[in-house]
């Protein structure tokens, strides 16, 4: 049998690794900066927290008034293991097996390298539209003019969203439904972009545009009648809220709080006009009713009152305010609709880890970007049991929330 080109598994990993990393849009986006932690000389473990800068309150006159240090961290999980795998026996590798490397590109390392980074970008865009709590526009019906766009980039901009590149993912259908002006309406882009990134349309309101299918349809809970919240001044991650029984809360779902209004994180005042802040369901829960201790629902981001350093409101929730389920969208009941992201790099975080790399096997090898820190490690090993030949590609990555609450903006759409 003629020398199967896969011994090279070394070049394998890295043409696969070069492969997927261009065809990567919605990730591009997520924040990279910690994938070091993960290659230290002990491991250091499935979880890492990463502290956020200290946010500090000024006062006024001479009189001396230190304040308390209070740093807050997020978790960084590193918990989504990808695989691709295939295998043929030993009378199809001495017959039908290609040989030529452009061969083995063409029809196998393309097609893994396509799959992986389709797995990788989609489970970046569930997590982002899930943990992602800014939302314009209205569940079940695509934007029809661009200034729903332009919406998004408000609300970046009133969250002090940092400079940078942002992009906004979008469905075909979210590009239709603007009009036949389409190729109007965009600024061109940079050169890379439009060489190497699938999908891209251009530039509008600050952001790079792609059309991409890794977004998610996203169905909404639903409420029998008023939901309400079940004591005063309540802050963090946890809303204890009055509702009835059977009421379902869905992963992504996304509402607000009577007379809770969002504030400027730098000012910590309203910026401009009042508008209600967007809150985001980050668990399924399916209430108890009748003000059961367990209706209690996850949110993001964490709410903070005005006199926190890290205030994000102007007010805190009070005893039987009312939510509004997905504001801006009439009776979104069990409404379905595609979810668009708006993302700059400081929403979400994207880590990636060297895998193990065997020996005992008949070859192995791994490739790591130093950019992205995803890592793809190829094995080949022979089954001597069914005389077939094993081939597996692996890659292991984590996300973790960052300023989800300043660099990200759902989009909702049809």
């Amino acid at each position: 049998m003629a020398t199967n080109t896969f011994v090279n598994t070394n070049w394998v990993s890295m043409e696969v690794l070069r492969l997927l990393l261009n065809k990567l849009e919605c990730a591009e986006y997520f924040n990279r900066s910690w994938e070091k932690d993960y290659r230290k000389e002990f491991a250091p473990g499935s979880t890492i927290q990463v502290k956020f800068p200290q946010r500090m309150l000024t006062t006024d006159g001479m009189g001396y008034a230190p304040q308390g240090i209070s740093r807050i961290s997020t978790p960084i999980v590193l918990d989504q293991w990808i695989q691709c795998a295939f295998e043929w026996d030993d009378y199809e590798a001495a017959l039908k097996l290609e040989r030529s490397e452009a061969e083995l590109r063409e029809q196998y390392l393309d097609p893994a390298a396509a799959a992986i980074a389709q797995d990788i970008d989609s489970r970046c865009a569930k997590f982002a539209y899930q943990n992602a709590s800014n939302i314009v526009g209205v569940l079940g019906t695509d934007p029809t003019t661009v200034n729903t766009y332009y919406q998004a980039r408000q609300a970046l901009m009133e969250n002090a969203c940092p400079p940078g590149k942002r992009c906004m993912l979008t469905s075909s259908s979210m590009m239709t439904s603007i009009g036949s002006n389409i190729t109007n309406i965009f600024h061109p882009g940079d050169e890379v972009s439009q060489m190497f990134k699938e999908g891209f349309l251009g530039k509008l309101a600050g952001f790079d545009f792609y059309e991409s299918n890794s977004l998610y349809s996203h169905t909404a809970g639903t409420w029998a009648g008023a939901v309400t919240i079940h004591g005063s001044n309540q802050t963090g991650t946890r809303l204890w809220v009055n509702a009835t029984a059977g009421d379902t809360f869905k992963a992504g779902d996304k509402f607000s709080i009577l007379n809770v209004n969002k504030v400027n994180p730098m000012t910590r005042r309203i910026p401009g006009k009042a508008t209600a802040k967007t809150f985001t369901v980050t668990a399924n829960l399916t209430a108890v009713g009748a003000g059961n201790a367990a209706d209690v629902i996850s949110i993001l981001p964490a709410i903070y009152g005005p006199t926190s350093q890290y205030a994000n409101v102007d007010a805190l929730p009070q005893d039987l305010a009312a939510l509004t389920l997905w504001p801006g969208t009439t009776s979104p009941n069990g409404k379905v609709g595609t979810v668009g992201l708006g993302l700059s790099r400081f929403a979400f975080a994207l880590v990636g880890a060297k895998l193990f790399v065997p020996t005992a096997v008949e070859n192995s090898g791994a490739a790591q970007d130093p950019e992205t820190g995803i890592s793809v490690r190829k094995v080949k090993a022979w089954d001597p049991v069914r005389s077939m030949q094993i081939n597996r590609m692996d890659s292991l990555l984590g996300f973790g929330n960052l300023y989800q609450d300043n660099g990200a903006v759902c989009v909702a759409g049809a």
